[in-house]
């Protein structure tokens, strides 16, 4: 054991003392954010899992957000770090005294961040106003507190979900309740495309060949708790992240809601973008066991209402690329970690967004994360999965001075997916003719997505189905445009079943179709 572990050691053992004792007089009662000086991978580990990281880190630096009781705590491991905010809500509260100019942006002119009945409200209107091209949809699962989760689908001739085949882009926001300004971003692009169609020749033509489904915020009960919130910190909120900078869902120990303000008022939380099933449940510090933990991952894979969701449209739909919305990095990062089969495509496509952002390119924010959106839609789907860690000014920058100051960068970097989306090189295309006229396809494949070494279900992997649904044109003819059949990290070829169900009789045949591949199955007899 080399000198350096055993300090940090010994270090542990003396937290452990301060960790039991009352917080001292010159503990802060109010959060701070700091920079800590890490030596290496062990030290990285420890306060990722034991604290707040905020994920605006740099090379050999974890920024930490420190609630009261942290900072003696930091002290006690003897790690060199500097503070760069003493007092997080003076900050945010003189950043929101400011003057808040009113801005023209796509849909509503603003001058602040919304709030949840901001979204629902104007994504409600959009669908009433253009009924051809917005569809309005609520989640099936409602969350926990008992809201009602929207999304919208975008597209020319919206309502023929079934009679098309068409490729779909799925772009989401808020896993974490308080990451205001990637709701923010996903909003406007909501609103950009609809104010461009018709008028903006690209994004037309790409409306008419694919889709795009968005959830603006995927975590409802956080959010609104977060957005709510004034700027202060309450007894029980000290040592979890309470009010404006509440991070996860709002599951309890109770699930007692108190009725007027739907709340649970015992919340700890679990981190959504943790629950996903590819290799949940790690033990390298990307995720946590522990409930009071900022990346708590809850119980099991999809424990959680907000990940059923989403992946039920991730498996349901052709989702062949994808963009999930955080702060704050100003990192494009995309599936696989760096690590992906297909790293050489997705890391280019990553530049082009990022070259426009102006944000780093890279694989990993910095330390292992499972359990994620875009990691479980690419392997189990093969969609070209993204997040974009937005913005480097904090988690409630002055609305001005980030949403006003980019919005017209990240409409274009968004863009750049939606033509990835609607090319058919970087997914696949099943296309064909069922003799005899109008048929209804159904595709379907069941697989094991693996789980962590050593998780605490005890289970190696965790079963799931992929099953889609597309009607024919009335001659019979069909293109389905979808990922591709093979699981990227699988090493044995993998097919979908496709079942053909006719008036004349009924045909299952196994499809194995690569990316890039447009595989013509010809015609059909039943």
């Amino acid at each position: 054991m080399t000198l350096r572990n055993r300090s940090f050691i010994a270090a542990l053992v003396a937290l452990l003392v301060v960790s039991l004792s009352p917080i001292g007089r010159t503990d802060p009662a109010r959060p701070m954010i700091v920079r800590v000086h890490v030596a290496d991978a062990e030290q990285a580990g420890y306060l990722f899992e034991g604290f707040d990281e905020t994920h605006n880190h740099s090379h050999g630096e974890i920024e930490l957000l420190l609630w009261p009781g942290d900072l003696a705590r930091l002290d006690a491991l003897g790690m060199d770090y500097e503070i760069v905010i003493e007092d997080l809500y003076a900050h945010d509260q003189a950043e929101a005294a400011r003057p808040k100019p009113m801005l023209s942006l796509p849909g509503p002119n603003r001058s602040d961040y919304r709030h949840l009945e901001d979204y629902n409200t104007e994504m409600k209107q959009l669908a009433k106003k253009n009924p051809g091209l917005v569809k309005l949809f609520a989640l099936p699962r409602p969350s926990l507190e008992g809201r009602k989760i929207f999304g919208v689908e975008i597209a020319s001739n919206v309502k023929e979900t079934a009679t098309d085949g068409r490729p779909v882009f799925y772009i989401d926001a808020i896993h974490h309740a308080r990451e205001w300004p990637a709701a923010e971003y996903t909003m406007l692009f909501i609103h950009h495309l609809v104010e461009s169609y018709g008028k903006d020749r690209e994004i037309t033509s790409l409306l008419r060949r694919m889709r795009v489904i968005s959830i603006p915020i995927v975590n409802v009960d956080g959010f609104d708790y977060s957005r709510r919130s004034p700027a202060q910190v309450s007894l029980l909120g000290a040592g979890n992240g309470f009010e404006g900078y509440w991070r996860k869902n709002r599951r309890s120990f109770t699930g007692a809601t108190a009725p007027v303000v739907q709340k649970n008022p015992d919340a700890y939380g679990v981190d959504p973008n943790r629950n996903y099933a590819y290799l949940w449940g790690d033990q390298q510090g990307g995720s946590s066991g522990t409930l009071f933990s900022q990346t708590y991952r809850g119980e099991a894979p999809f424990s959680e209402p907000e990940t059923q969701n989403v992946r039920d449209i991730i498996l349901g739909r052709n989702i062949v690329g994808d963009i999930t919305n955080h702060t704050y990095q100003a990192t494009v990062l995309r599936a696989g970690g760096g690590n992906a089969p297909e790293d050489d495509l997705l890391e280019a496509i990553g530049a082009k967004m990022a070259a426009i952002l102006g944000y780093e390119n890279n694989g990993s924010v910095g330390y292992p994360t499972t359990g994620t959106t875009d990691d479980y839609a690419y392997s189990t789907t093969g969609a070209l999965g993204f997040t974009i860690e937005h913005g480097s000014q904090g988690f409630h920058p002055a609305y001005d001075r980030e949403v006003g100051a980019f919005w017209k960068e990240h409409m274009e970097a968004f863009e750049v997916m939606l033509g990835v989306t609607a090319n058919p090189k970087y997914h696949s295309v099943i296309k064909g003719r069922v003799a005899g006229g109008a048929a209804t396809l159904t595709l379907t494949k069941t697989f094991k997505t693996p789980l962590s070494p050593g998780n605490p279900t005890g289970e190696k992997s965790f079963t799931e189905t992929i099953k889609r649904k597309l009607e024919t044109q009335p001659d019979g003819s069909f293109e389905w445009h979808l990922g591709p059949s093979d699981r990227p990290y699988e090493k044995k070829h993998e097919s979908y079943t496709l079942k053909i169900d006719g008036g004349s009789g009924v045909e299952t045949i196994q499809v194995h179709v690569e990316r890039g591949q447009v595989l013509n199955l010809g015609t059909i007899k039943l």
